[in-house]
């Protein structure tokens, strides 16, 4: 088992000896003290067994449990690989671990405190004037943390700016395509989609800074047309909303960023679409700027494209933390991610803020989606669009 296991035992069973041992001579307290460094051991133990069948029960969930079952447990296992599953299990006994050697010493400590003696002692200890400053300045950072925790929170919940609100909220992924005929990120896409009764598409755009122009493309794909956003606004411009992913952010210097956001708000201002048109992102720090000019903005979480999905609940909550500072400081419309990270513990984390998600296809999965609140624009491959009737 790993190292620090052995260490943190070693560590709470000597505090536990050199703390409460001198605190009392009664017999009763000395066998708390020993039942509690048996049961702390007996636990660390037992550890390299646990794991095994941890391992084993997480590997077989992962590639032969049931489908219902899996999706439960690994909301994201067509997505992450068995070893971020087993990272995460780790991590996992690590804190349990560590709560039960708390659990124990803690118990112990208790047993022992209640013993007359040391309830004596304990008296006039907190009598002290010294004591009492030391428990204030331990419990001084404490407080600051809960303030600042709960000022977050306040700012979170703050109004930010309103994109779409309407209904229904299923949106066409990079238009409509049909192949051969019909290519994605094309206008003859995005007219698709619309026809089909899409509100609004989502395309991918890139920034070209020596030419200081927007284009209709993916970094990681050749398109035969050289087709610019300017044109595609010209042409379905008037007929819905437009998601405009634009994946050169983080290659831009701030003063790049800048010049990006101006120049995009100028054509967006130019065909009067600037309550239809949303920017995306996952560089909270340049993608503020497009903020900061008025446009509406989208903070992309959980880049697909990376397996550093946080591996333990621990992980996730400080990720998602920086996630809602990230919001509050840049002033975003909304919070996009793939459908799959939306577990539930992001979905209460990220409560209050209009979350925007990427591609779902399933029927069943669209239905339930679109009727949460916060769930405000879906992506499909599909012609779905009106699956959900509309009040």
């Amino acid at each position: 088992m790993k190292d620090e296991f052995w260490l943190l035992s070693t560590l709470l069973s000597g505090s536990t000896w050199f703390i409460a041992l001198p605190m009392t001579r009664s017999q009763g307290a000395r066998k708390y003290l020993a039942w509690g460094v048996l049961l702390g051991g007996g636990w660390v133990l037992a550890i390299p067994l646990i794991r095994m069948a941890a391992r084993v029960a997480v590997t077989w969930l992962y590639e032969r449990g049931p489908a219902s079952l899996a999706r439960l447990l690994m909301p994201s296992r067509n997505l992450l690989p068995l070893s971020h599953y087993l990272a995460r299990m780790e991590a996992g006994l690590k804190t349990v671990t560590g709560m039960v050697l708390l659990l124990v010493l803690g118990g112990t400590l208790y047993l022992v405190a209640i013993s007359p003696r040391w309830q004596a002692r304990w008296r006039h200890l907190t009598s002290q004037p010294a004591f009492r400053y030391v428990l204030a300045s331990l419990a001084l950072p404490w407080l600051l943390a809960a303030g600042a925790f709960m000022g977050m929170e306040v700012a979170y919940r703050m109004p930010h700016p309103v994109f779409y609100t309407g209904c229904p909220k299923i949106w066409g992924h990079r238009g409509h395509p049909e192949p051969p005929d019909i290519p994605e990120n094309t206008i003859a896409s995005f007219q698709r989609a619309f026809d089909l009764g899409a509100p609004g598409v989502e395309m991918d755009v890139a920034y070209l800074r020596e030419k200081r122009q927007f284009v209709i493309r993916r970094p990681d794909r050749e398109y035969p047309q050289h087709l610019t956003l300017e044109e595609v606004f010209a042409a379905v411009g008037t007929r819905g909303y437009f998601w405009l992913d634009l994946k050169t952010i983080r290659e831009l210097t701030p003063e790049e960023a800048q010049q990006a956001a101006r120049d995009l708000r100028d054509l967006v201002d130019r065909f009067g679409l600037r309550d239809r048109v949303i920017v995306e992102s996952e560089d909270p720090h340049n993608l503020r700027y497009f903020a900061r000019e008025g446009m509406h903005t989208s903070y992309w979480i959980f880049n697909i494209d990376e397996t550093e999905f946080p591996s333990s609940s621990w992980q996730l909550f400080w990720t998602l933390q920086k996630i809602r500072w990230h919001y509050i400081r840049g002033g975003f419309s909304a919070i996009s991610m793939d459908r799959r990270f939306y577990t539930p513990q992001v979905a209460r984390a990220l409560k209050g803020a209009r979350i925007h998600l990427f591609t779902v296809n399933d029927p069943a999965t669209l239905r339930n989606l679109a009727q949460r609140e916060e769930v405000r624009v879906i992506l499909t491959d599909t012609d779905l669009y009106r699956l959900v009737e509309c009040p």
